[in-house]
């Protein structure tokens, strides 16, 4: 069984480099994650959304179960404090599900990267205001880049991008909650997840026969369970990004799952490109560049320490 519970004081290098490790793999699973939802297009977005939580339930459960971690779900039970929080999260997790899905199976892919453009602008907004990160001047220099990147894409649209927005503001809460919750990534989502799942059912029971999974053939079922790939996985790996690197480098790593499905859209998908797209993005994969270049050689100047 593959462990995901990482010792809670590692040192401060190994800790960066596997939390930044695990944000990369995340939204690596995120943006090719574009080509798989449409398989499920016969399914409204909200079904899919809540399958989604009933299959991160069942996933989780069974890594908690296997590394004897349940107990760190009863506690959360029993503090009214971190109940609130995770219920917020849970929130914010949902309505991103549902938008982002309703984008994908209505051909609406570039909208919805540009809302996950912003969110790193509000990510790091959230950590300079909240929680006192720093940044220095090159990647003051890279987040600059990248607002105006994102302003160009928006001022493009002529109108504001209701879809790119609730996507960012959505995923950019739920980011800091993932920050600020005092809770390991797994029994963290698994509670979330669960908190969700009475509506995911009740939606599923009087919407869709057969919950969904019958009368779409054989494959339908295992389509579904292959949503974990793309939703309990992917999330596991980015809260416990989110617990061991500074907002602001979680969010120069949301520029990473964005690019992708903004390629495959285009590429892949059909879906058409603004002329202002042409500047924007590589202006914003520019920002990407240099944050990175500077994030590893603040690393490698931390290990050269003795």
């Amino acid at each position: 069984m593959m462990h995901f519970s990482l010792p809670h004081r590692p040192h401060e290098c190994s800790a960066s480099c596997a939390g930044g490790g695990a944000g990369l793999c995340a939204h690596l699973l995120w943006g090719f994650a574009v080509l798989f939802w449409p398989l499920l297009g016969a399914l409204n977005p909200v079904s899919i959304m809540a399958h989604r939580m009933i299959w991160t339930v069942v996933f989780l459960g069974i890594v908690l179960l296997a590394e004897g971690h349940l107990h760190a779900v009863k506690s959360a039970f029993q503090n009214r404090r971190t109940l609130i929080s995770l219920f917020f999260a849970a929130v914010m997790l949902g309505l991103n599900w549902t938008i982002y899905l309703f984008a994908v199976t209505t051909g609406q892919i570039v909208e919805s990267s540009l809302g996950y453009f912003i969110t790193p602008l509000l990510n790091v907004l959230m950590g300079r205001v909240f929680l006192g990160e720093k940044l220095s001047r090159a990647q003051g220099a890279a987040i600059a880049l990248a607002f105006c990147g994102v302003a160009a894409s928006v001022i493009a649209y002529g109108r504001i991008p209701w879809i790119g927005f609730i996507l960012a503001l959505s995923f950019a809460l739920y980011g800091y909650m993932q920050k600020t919750l005092r809770m390991d990534a797994a029994p963290s989502l698994f509670v979330q997840a669960l908190m969700l799942m009475p509506a995911a059912v009740l939606w599923l029971g009087f919407t869709e026969e057969g919950f969904g999974i019958m009368g779409y053939g054989p494959w339908r079922p295992v389509l579904l369970i292959c949503t974990i790939a793309f939703t309990g996985l992917p999330l596991l790996l980015f809260g416990y990004a989110a617990r061991h690197v500074t907002l602001a480098t979680i969010g120069i790593l949301q520029y990473v799952s964005p690019s992708i499905a903004f390629v495959l859209a285009i590429t892949v998908l059909g879906e058409s490109m603004k002329p202002s797209d042409m500047i924007s993005f590589p202006v914003i994969w520019l920002a990407l560049a240099i944050y990175t270049y500077d994030a590893l050689h603040h690393l490698r100047s931390i290990k050269e320490k003795p």
